[in-house]
């Protein structure tokens, strides 16, 4: 344990120094039960938050039984129905929850053995969650990955081979030997280029496995793909030339190309991977965590497509749009002639366009039919949340305000993260006390945002460090105009409002890549106390490297973060807490979910007019969570740092 807010316990009396010391150790029910006991008049807050500790514990252990009793059953009764689909996100809550749960692995393999017997499009998402579940017993995730990669050839080259060849148009030759060139140039450690040439050859064979193209591209199954000395990018070049070449004739080029590509990244790391020229756009709006559009969040509900929420400042917040609005046409686009399955993405993607583009929407409210005219205009990711919204939609921080205690929420991390946080907690900044920083649910991005973070608590010192062949350039060493030496991008500058003050940064598993590196930071740095369960552990960094002309993108792995004590977070090394709660039962998460989504919802329209949570509140006979866990801990321990009277 670290921090000052644990040091004031040891001025305070023997009880509070039992409590510290369990603390230090982690052993959390310990402490409790002693604070709850505890006479002191100076513990008197800590102590009640303790007594109402012990109650939410034995609420997390109900959960947890009947999450396990309902998610067993649910799921053999959707394999046994045949319902693969139904049962994959059943069984992933499980495995995630209970990783050597006996009973949940022989489902895992039972509900593997059933994929087999379904279509590919079907079957392959279910081999790929089967790998990624079972990453821990790494013989048994190879197995499922290559059926999955066997799977994904039949699906994307069967009855759908005609949409695959449109997503690869424009892919050629050149566009091949680009991508192995930047990923010779710039991959964070040098390839390994036989291995990759091994696996653009797999890729390709497996190919030739497939019933539905062996008969759309007869002699393909002849094809006898040479092993070539790939010891190097030359090698890899003439090799992936040498393919073009062989196939010719039999098997178009841009698929030559695109499956060999594709294969030897695959033999990099999950995350690097070709962007063909038509996924180019979409690629480049993810990175940037904005949209143009309309900024409204779309609902399937039976086969209708309702309007869940409007987003605020947006088009559709100005234009009167409301929530429970059905939507019937998008441009001229009418959505009951599409297949209801198909509606919700199709309606998405209508909306859509150019910057400064006009969007007609036919909607249905209540029994009154609406057309709205919009504007297209860009939508930024909001990643920045306080604790709950107030009558007027603004957001309020305060966990108690009477301790200042506040709390601040990131989704995930892009280019205005920082501008976010600060706009968010800087009126409150003289009434702050300490804050908790929760990250939960966080799966990284813009790393310098998250540094950008930690310098908010942090005077001096590294905030984090990079590795990698090519490093990026981090600006000037010193100002053009003055000459002073500038600070590195990765060190922290004095002078921020909250350095010096207690933070409490809130993990879970979900938590992974730059958001685990501004919580090992803090954690390292300023002595962050860190509430929750082990983080994902992966410390690498992906970049989005374009051609000019469009011709083909690349994402790939290019650096490695680590912490300023020089550690890297790795796949089941990442941040470890210091006061670990395990991770959440699939039963406590969905109840974290509808509590979040009840404090954060909007609360009226842009007219006035009433809105409502978003999401599917608990079943009933769910057994009850009061509050959040990690939180109420949080709150546990400001009540422990809280000022003593004299």
């Amino acid at each position: 344990m670290h921090g000052a807010l644990l040091l004031v316990l040891a001025c305070s009396s023997v009880d509070a120094d039992q409590v510290e010391q369990r603390l230090r150790a982690g052993r959390i029910d310990e402490a409790v039960e002693l604070l709850a006991r505890s006479r002191s008049d100076e513990l008197a807050p800590a102590r009640a938050e303790a007594e109402r500790w012990g109650g939410l514990a034995l609420q997390r252990k109900a959960l947890s039984q009947d999450s396990r009793e309902r998610l067993r059953e649910s799921v053999e009764a959707r394999l046994a129905a045949g319902e693969l689909e139904g049962a994959l996100p059943h069984l992933a809550a499980a495995l995630e929850a209970w990783p050597e749960d006996t009973a949940f692995l022989a489902v895992a393999a039972a509900l593997g053995e059933a994929a087999g017997k379904a279509p590919a499009a079907e079957a392959q998402p279910i081999y790929e969650a089967l790998a990624e579940l079972l990453v821990h017993r790494p013989e048994h995730a190879a197995a499922w990955r290559a059926r999955s990669r066997q799977a994904e050839l039949a699906r994307r080259w069967g009855p759908d081979a005609a949409s695959s060849l449109l997503a690869l148009r424009g892919v050629n030759l050149d566009s091949g030997l680009a991508i192995l060139a930047r990923v010779d140039h710039e991959y964070l450690d040098a390839p390994d280029w036989e291995a990759l040439d091994r696996a653009a050859r797999q890729r390709l064979a497996d190919l030739a496995r497939v019933p539905e193209a062996q008969a759309r591209w007869p002699g393909l199954a002849e094809l006898r793909w040479a092993e070539a000395q790939s010891a190097d990018l030359a090698g890899a070049s003439a090799a992936l030339q040498a393919r073009v070449a062989l196939a010719r004739g039999v098997l178009p080029e841009e698929i030559v190309v695109a499956e060999s590509v594709e294969g030897a990244l695959e033999a990099l790391d999950p995350w690097t991977r070709a962007v063909w020229p038509e996924e180019i756009a979409s690629w480049q709006a993810h990175h940037a965590g904005v949209e143009v559009g309309a900024g409204v969040e779309l609902e399937r509900r039976g086969e209708a497509v309702i309007v869940a929420r409007p987003l605020p400042d947006t088009p559709s917040w100005t234009s009167g749009l409301r929530q429970g609005d059905e939507l019937l046409a998008v441009d001229g686009l009418r959505l009951e002639s599409l297949d209801p399955e198909q509606r919700l993405e199709r309606a998405r993607a209508a909306l859509l366009g150019e910057e400064g583009s006009t969007l007609r929407l036919e909607l249905r409210r209540g029994a009154e039919p609406l057309t709205l005219t919009l504007t297209r205009a860009p939508v930024r990711e909001q990643t920045v949340e306080g604790w709950e919204r107030l009558p007027d939609n603004a957001w309020s921080v305060w966990l108690d305000p009477e301790l200042g205690l506040a709390y601040v929420r990131i989704r995930a991390f892009r280019a205005g993260t920082e501008a976010d946080f600060d706009a968010l907690v800087e009126p409150f900044a003289d009434r702050v006390q300490a804050l908790v920083l929760d990250l939960r649910g966080n799966s990284g991005g813009d790393v310098n945002a998250a540094v950008q973070i930690a310098d908010r608590f942090v005077d001096q010192g590294w905030l984090a460090r990079i590795d990698g062949r090519v490093l990026p350039e981090t600006g000037p060493d010193h100002d053009p105009v003055s000459g002073a030496k500038l600070a590195e991008w990765n060190e922290a500058v004095p002078g921020h409002a909250f350095e010096g003050r207690p933070v409490i940064v809130l993990v879970d598993p979900r938590t992974a890549s730059s958001a685990e590196v501004l919580a090992g930071s803090l954690q390292e740095r300023v002595g962050a106390v860190v509430i929750g369960s082990p983080t994902w552990g992966k410390g690498l960094a992906q970049a989005l490297r374009v051609d000019p002309a469009g011709a083909w993108g690349l994402q790939l792995t290019n650096l490695a973060w680590t912490l300023p004590s020089g550690r890297r977070l790795t796949r089941g090394q990442g941040v470890q807490p210091d006061l670990d709660l395990g991770p959440p039962s699939p039963g406590e998460e969905f109840q974290l979910q509808w509590q979040r989504a009840e404090r954060g919802a909007l609360r009226v329209h842009a007219d006035g007019s009433p809105m409502r949570p978003v999401g599917t509140p608990p079943a009933e006979d769910l057994p009850p969570l009061e509050r959040d866990p990690a939180v109420a801990m949080a709150l546990l321990l400001g009540r422990l740092s809280a000022p003593r009277p004299e």
